[in-house]
C-alpha cells in the first residue's frame, strides 16, 4: 500500500515498515464497518493521518499513534465494547502497539482540538507536554483537508480561514515548518472547493455498517476449513 511505500522512501526500516503492517490489521478490526460523516472508511482516515506523520516525522511510534488516534474515541475492542481507556482496553493496545503509541494515543481522548481550539491555543499557549499531541492533530487536519472531507461535512462552520490560520502559526511554533506550509497549501485549496457543499447530505453523521448474519457464518465456517480468515 501506498503508505509502506511513502515510509520506504522517507527513509523508515524495513523493520518499522513491518511493525505498521502487523498493527495495520489489529487497526482494521477496531474500525471494520466505521465510516465518517463524509461516507469515507474510518480505516481510510486512520490511514491518512499517519500518512501525514510519516510525512512529517521520522519517529514510527508517532506514526503509529497517528493510525490509532483514534482508538479510544471510536474504535471496537475485543470484548465488544468501543473506545475508553479502561486498564483491560489499555493493556491490550498496549501488546499491539507498544508502550510509546498506545501512551499518545490515550493521552490524544483527551486533546480538545474542536471548534476554536487552535485559535485559543495560538492565544493563550500550549503546554510543551502536549507537543506530541498538537502534532497529531495538526496533521489529523491535513487529512481533513487533503480529502475534500472539511467542504462535504463542513466541522467548524462554512468557512474554517481562522482555523487554517492558526493551524499553520502552531505547526510553526512546534518547528514544523513544512507541515505549516503544507496546512497553507490545503486551506487555500479548501476555498476552491465550496461547490462540495451542494452534495452534503440531509443528515451529517458518522455511521456503521454491520456484518450480516449469513455472512458472518460463510466467514465462520471458511476459518474452519483453514483458510486464512480473520473474524473480530
Amino acid at each position: 500500500m501506498s503508505l509502506f511505500v511513502q515510509m520506504h522512501e522517507n527513509g523508515f526500516s524495513i523493520a518499522d515498515i513491518r511493525r505498521l503492517q502487523q498493527c495495520y490489521y489489529t487497526a482494521c478490526s477496531m474500525f471494520n464497518g466505521r465510516y465518517r460523516k463524509t461516507g469515507r472508511p474510518f480505516m481510510c482516515h486512520c490511514v491518512g493521518v499517519a500518512s501525514s506523520v510519516a510525512q512529517f516525522s521520522s519517529d514510527p511510534d508517532m506514526v503509529l499513534a497517528g493510525l490509532f488516534h483514534a482508538a479510544y474515541d471510536a474504535g471496537q475492542f475485543p470484548d465488544g465494547r468501543y473506545g475508553k481507556t479502561s486498564k483491560e482496553h489499555r493493556a491490550w493496545l498496549f501488546g499491539k502497539i507498544g508502550s510509546k503509541a498506545e501512551a499518545i494515543a490515550a493521552r490524544y481522548l483527551d486533546f480538545d482540538f474542536e471548534t476554536g481550539a487552535p485559535e485559543r491555543l495560538l492565544s493563550e499557549g500550549f503546554h510543551d507536554d502536549d507537543r506530541d499531541l498538537l502534532f497529531i492533530a495538526l496533521a489529523h487536519e491535513v487529512d481533513d483537508l487533503a480529502d475534500g472531507g472539511l467542504a462535504l461535512a463542513p466541522k467548524y462552520g462554512d468557512s474554517i480561514a481562522s482555523r487554517v490560520t492558526s493551524c499553520t502559526e502552531l505547526a510553526r511554533q512546534i518547528g514544523q515548518h513544512d507541515l505549516a506550509e503544507c496546512l497553507a497549501a490545503h486551506g487555500r485549496r479548501h476555498e476552491d472547493l465550496a461547490w462540495m457543499h451542494q452534495l452534503q447530505p440531509d443528515r451529517l453523521r458518522g455511521f456503521r455498517i454491520v456484518a450480516g448474519l449469513r455472512a458472518h457464518i460463510r466467514l465462520r465456517r471458511a476459518a474452519a476449513r483453514g483458510k486464512d480468515v480473520r473474524i473480530f
